[in-house]
C-alpha cells in the first residue's frame, strides 16, 4: 500500500536524518507510542458525513448504466463501559441513523433508527470480541462485524514510532460462498503536529476491505437468499490525539465494487455497482 505522499515523506525523513547526524544525537526524535486510553464512563460523540456516487445497470431496455449521487449523515456515540482485569476496554458504539437510511432514501418499516454494538478492544487497537449485532441485521444482513472492524481498525505497534515509520496488518476474511480472502492495510506515521493546541499524530493509511454478506430476501421478485460481495479500496488519514489516546478525525476516500447475486425463477442474476465515496468522521466534543 502506498500513500500518495510516501515518496515526499521518504525524502523528508532522509533529509531530517542527515541533519540530526550532523548536529549530534541529542536532536534525535524520541518517538511516540500510540495507544487508546479510556476511563470507565468516558463518552465521545462523533459526526459522520459521506458523499458519493453509484454507477449501476439501467433498468431501461438499452442496458446502459445510470449514475446516482448520495449524501449520508450519522452520529456515533462511544461509551467506555468497563475495563477488564487484562486492561482491555469494553466499549458501546451506538449508531444514530437518519430516517432516510432505507432503500432509495425512504424510511422502511422495521428499519432501526439506531443500534448498538459492544466491542472489546486492547489499548493497541486489537479487536478481541464484538457482540450485540442482531439489531443491525435489517441494515447489514449477516455482516461479520468482527472481521469488518479488524480490517478498518489500526493495531498500533509495540514500539515507539517516529515520523516515516510504517506497519502493515493482514486480516483473513471467510466467505460463505468462496475461498477465504486475505486483505492488507498499510499505515504510516506521516507527521506529528498541533491541532487546536493538542499534540496530534497524523497517520496515513491505504488498504483493502472485503465484505461478504448474505441477506434473507423479502422482495417478491426474488426467491430465497441473496448475497452481496463488496471489495473496497480505501485510503486516507487518521488524526490521533496521542496524549489523550483518542481519534480526533478520520478522512477517507473509497472506491468499491459491489456485486449482488439474487435469484429469479430459480436462476442466479448478478448485478455490479461501482461506488466512489468521500467521508469524514469527526469528534464533536474534543
Amino acid at each position: 500500500m502506498k500513500p500518495s505522499a510516501r515518496g515526499t515523506l521518504q525524502l523528508v525523513v532522509l533529509v531530517a536524518a542527515a541533519a540530526a547526524a550532523a548536529c549530534g544525537s541529542e536532536l534525535a526524535e524520541p518517538g511516540v507510542r500510540l495507544r487508546l486510553r479510556y476511563d470507565i464512563g468516558d463518552t465521545l460523540h462523533y459526526d459522520y458525513t459521506a458523499t458519493g456516487t453509484v454507477i449501476g445497470p439501467d433498468s431501461a431496455p438499452s442496458n446502459g448504466t445510470v449514475t446516482e449521487s448520495y449524501e449520508r449523515h450519522m452520529r456515533v456515540d462511544e461509551v467506555a463501559t468497563d475495563v477488564t482485569p487484562r486492561g482491555h476496554y469494553l466499549l458501546a458504539w451506538t449508531y444514530h441513523l437518519p430516517p432516510d437510511t432505507g432503500h432509495a432514501g425512504k424510511a422502511e418499516a422495521g428499519m432501526p433508527t439506531e443500534f448498538t454494538v459492544n466491542v472489546e478492544i486492547t489499548p493497541q487497537g486489537r479487536i478481541v470480541d464484538v457482540r450485540n449485532v442482531e439489531t443491525a441485521k435489517p441494515l447489514f444482513g449477516d455482516l461479520d462485524f468482527r472481521t469488518y472492524l479488524e480490517q478498518t481498525q489500526p493495531v498500533f505497534p509495540d514500539r515507539p514510532l517516529k515520523v516515516g515509520d510504517s506497519w502493515t496488518q493482514e486480516v483473513k476474511v471467510l466467505s460463505p460462498e468462496a475461498e477465504p480472502v486475505v486483505t492488507s492495510s498499510t499505515y504510516i506515521l506521516e507527521s506529528l503536529r498541533q491541532e487546536e493546541s493538542e499534540p496530534t499524530a497524523v497517520i496515513a493509511f491505504d488498504g483493502d476491505v472485503y465484505l461478504p454478506v448474505v441477506y434473507e430476501s423479502d422482495d417478491g421478485e426474488e426467491e430465497g437468499l441473496r448475497s452481496v460481495e463488496e471489495r473496497v479500496g480505501v485510503r486516507g488519514r487518521m488524526f490521533f490525539a496521542h496524549e489523550r489516546g483518542m481519534i480526533r478525525r478520520v478522512e477517507s476516500t473509497a472506491e468499491a465494487t459491489l456485486t449482488k447475486v439474487s435469484f429469479r425463477e430459480g436462476q442466479a442474476v448478478r448485478q455490479e455497482l461501482q461506488i466512489s465515496q468521500e467521508s469524514t468522521l469527526r469528534l464533536v466534543d474534543p
